[in-house]
């Protein structure tokens, strides 16, 4: 289980993460919204150990990554918002690269990059250079890379961003699987989309968590309307101030 206690994070004099908590258990999706500079990226970025908080504490299954960062970085999976990749390997070279770098055993390497080509749809792909791809196919690519050592910890950063709705169907599937095993949280402004497979909303406004919805409790009309809600109250509360 991820749990997230109090953690602040600021740029310079600028809080942008504010006293946040919460968990995510295995076999939940949880997605992270809210609007534009709400603060998203920022905490996605400190659970990917890419950023560390000012205060707080971040726990994966009882490991803090300041304590044991090399073993909590080896359970985690992230997907950046920009999804940089070296652009002229062919596919199944860039995650088989990607696998030994992460520390998989040389003998692994091999049926890990399988499962993940296979999992993600990109067999067709796996012998093309990745700069001949389309925006969709190099966010599979992410994604391959991410679920390949099967973690515990998915940290997407604005997923379905710039991919069609025939791959936001597949990456649903993919996700709903990965998700048996990983505990998972999305970024992402795709409301509609992301209503249908994810469990839970965070939404996040002014750098703090200012509501948590589960989907089972509320129609997809209400959610939405709570969330646009609390965004939109967020706001006003925030001007006043």
């Amino acid at each position: 289980m991820l749990e997230v206690d109090r953690i602040t994070f600021s740029y310079g004099r600028r809080r942008v993460v504010d006293e946040v908590s919460f968990d995510i258990a295995p076999g939940e999706i949880v997605a992270l919204t809210g609007p534009n500079g709400a603060g998203k990226t920022s905490l996605i970025k400190i659970l990917a150990c890419l950023l560390m908080q000012d205060d707080g504490c971040v726990r994966l299954d009882e490991v803090d990554p300041l304590v044991r960062p090399v073993k909590y970085r080896r359970w985690i999976g992230y997907l950046s918002e920009r999804c940089p990749l070296y652009d002229e390997m062919r596919v199944d070279e860039y995650l088989t690269y990607r696998v030994l770098l992460k520390g998989e055993r040389s003998l692994r390497v091999r049926r890990r990059v399988s499962e993940a080509l296979e999992m993600c749809g990109l067999i067709d792909v796996a012998a093309n250079r990745i700069r001949l791809l389309s925006q969709g196919y190099r966010k599979r690519v992410g994604l391959a890379e991410a679920v390949a050592l099967h973690p515990r910890l998915l940290l997407l950063d604005d997923l379905l961003a710039g991919i069609d709705a025939g791959q936001r169907k597949k990456t649903a599937a993919l996700l709903s699987a990965a998700s048996a095993r990983s505990a998972v949280l999305v970024s992402g402004h795709e409301l509609h989309d992301l209503m249908p497979w994810c469990t839970r909303f965070l939404v996040m406004s002014q750098g703090r968590i200012v509501a948590s919805l589960r989907s089972n409790e509320h129609s997809r009309e209400e959610l939405l309307g709570l969330i646009e809600a609390h965004v939109a109250g967020d706001r006003v509360e925030g001007a006043e101030a």
